[in-house]
């Protein structure tokens, strides 16, 4: 099928964009692939300290080694993409891992338990860099005002997934049966799976010449790709049996990943050096955020379990189910008002740039943070949260999603020259892993003892915690309104 021809604008009438269908399908399969994930996540750290009886430090530990890994590996896997794989062959390949990942985990073995983790991991460096790579190949490369379009209705798009594989997963988890819930999200990576095969036209994301370049006898690029996977996925087996691997290795590899396009800036042009500088501020406001964010999958998780009384009028809703759902869901119906909010303000000349959707974004989040450091404030004498909490907190959080987190995709591709797209989807996910891991070791700072089972008792550490991450991101907001006018600057003529 063939991209569609867009007109061009004229000057005084807004431009109308067609997206291609392919730009549908794919964000179908995509919205299986989340499925799975946040499925996955919804209950993994709570399976783990409830199920597998694991201390929250251990909980912690494993979960923010799987988060980091899932979001760290695209940076390899990504530079493997574009110099052998391409992008369509590494979302089948990774798919494939993936679907593995959790067939093993859904298993009754605890055996398994891990080497269903790294099967998934390794699968997820393979998809993730390119589920955001791909889309801006369905347009005409200066093209921007579409590929912006189509990152958001992406974004809105595999958000219906987020919601709904974290609610099923979440409540069958939860309320029937662990080893049940990874198997729904493992038939969710299948439907991914066959939509990355049959759904994307080959002529996107092609192999590069290097896959079928014979290495050894017999043997390509793209087949010794494949094979040496498995030893990979062995060493990260291992990682995850002792995760205190991570502390010393996830902040110099963003080290280097960062000095790797420092590095590789000096090739290309003054302007294109400076927009690779200030895609390095945004990764680094990325991971901030995601820090912050990814409580709602980490730490908010056990909360709701421990802290929060969830009942509206006589009925109880599901803690795990409810938490991970709102995360999907509001964003999903939140989006349309995202984009008409920001279409008016365009239309007067007042949408804010994307340095300062950041700094509102982080805005949102301390009143995020601030509203359930208040609702503790209030019911320390019970120990528990009324769940109006949650849904007036996570609009406030939902909101600053929706002002980082799809600008992030499509950022990356315009600030990046187009043969290190892929590489620089990779160290986003660098970025990613960090935040992620950071995530886990915040979430850590609210341990509660395992002799503690009063709630009463308990909230104080949720407390403490959740003033410190509202004054830490007033904190953020304040500091990336003052580089606006550098950034402006670096970035140039990209808003």
């Amino acid at each position: 099928m063939e991209t569609p021809i867009v007109d061009t604008p004229s000057l005084d009438l807004p431009k109308k964009i067609k997206h291609p269908k392919e730009l549908y399908r794919f964000s179908l399969a995509t919205s299986w692939h989340m499925f799975a994930y946040y499925g996955t996540t919804a209950i993994l750290l709570a399976y783990m300290v409830t199920k597998l009886h694991f201390s929250d430090d251990k909980g912690y530990a494993i979960f923010g080694t799987f988060s980091a890994l899932a979001f760290g590996l695209p940076l390899f896997c990504g530079i493997v993409a574009d110099k052998i794989l391409g992008k369509r062959n590494s979302l089948i390949f990774g798919s494939l891992l993936q679907t593995i990942g959790l067939f093993c985990v859904a298993m009754p073995y605890p055996a398994l338990f891990f080497t269903g983790l790294s099967f998934y991991v390794v699968g997820n460096g393979f998809t993730v860099g390119m589920i955001k790579a791909l889309p801006g190949d369905f347009y005409h490369p200066d093209d921007l005002e579409s590929k912006d379009s189509a990152y958001t209705i992406m974004y809105g798009l595999f958000n219906i997934g987020v919601a709904v594989g974290a609610i099923v997963c979440g409540y069958v988890g939860q309320q029937i049966n662990w080893q049940l819930a990874f198997g729904i999200a493992a038939v969710g990576s299948v439907f991914s799976l066959l939509g990355m095969i049959f759904r994307i036209h080959k002529k996107y994301g092609q192999p590069a010449a290097a896959a079928a370049k014979k290495i050894l006898p017999g043997i390509n690029g793209a087949t010794l790709t494949y094979i040496l996977c498995l030893p990979a996925i062995a060493l990260i087996t291992l990682i995850f049996l002792h995760p205190g691997i991570m502390d010393v290795v996830l902040f110099p590899l963003a080290g280097v990943s960062f000095i790797y396009v420092i590095y590789v800036s000096f090739k290309y042009t003054r302007a294109e050096r400076f927009k690779l500088f200030s895609a390095l501020v945004a990764f680094t406001a990325y991971a901030l955020f995601l820090a912050l964010y990814e409580q709602s999958g980490g730490s908010f998780n056990l909360f709701v379990i421990r802290n929060m009384d969830m009942h509206v009028g006589n009925v109880l809703l599901p803690g795990l189910a409810i938490n991970n759902f709102l995360t999907g869901f509001l964003p999903a119906i939140m989006m349309p008002l995202m984009l008409w909010i920001w279409r008016k303000l365009n239309n007067v000349g007042f949408e804010p740039g994307t340095i300062l959707k950041f700094v509102i974004g982080f805005l949102f989040m301390g009143a995020f943070f601030g509203s359930f450091w208040w609702g503790c404030i209030l019911y320390k004498s019970t120990g528990l949260v009324p769940v109006y909490f949650l849904f007036g907190g996570y609009i406030l959080m939902e909101f600053s999603e929706l002002c980082i987190g799809p600008i992030m995709y499509s950022l990356s591709y315009k600030l990046s020259p187009a043969n290190i797209v892929g590489a620089m989807m990779g160290v986003l996910g660098i970025a990613s892993a960090l935040g992620e891991y950071l995530a886990a070791k915040i979430g850590s700072l609210a341990t509660v003892p395992e002799n503690i089972h009063n709630p009463i008792l308990s909230l104080p550490y949720y407390t403490k915690i959740y003033g410190e991450l509202a004054l830490l991101s007033i904190g953020a907001a304040v500091f990336f309104a003052l580089l606006i006018p550098l950034l402006k600057k670096w970035m140039q003529e990209v808003k």
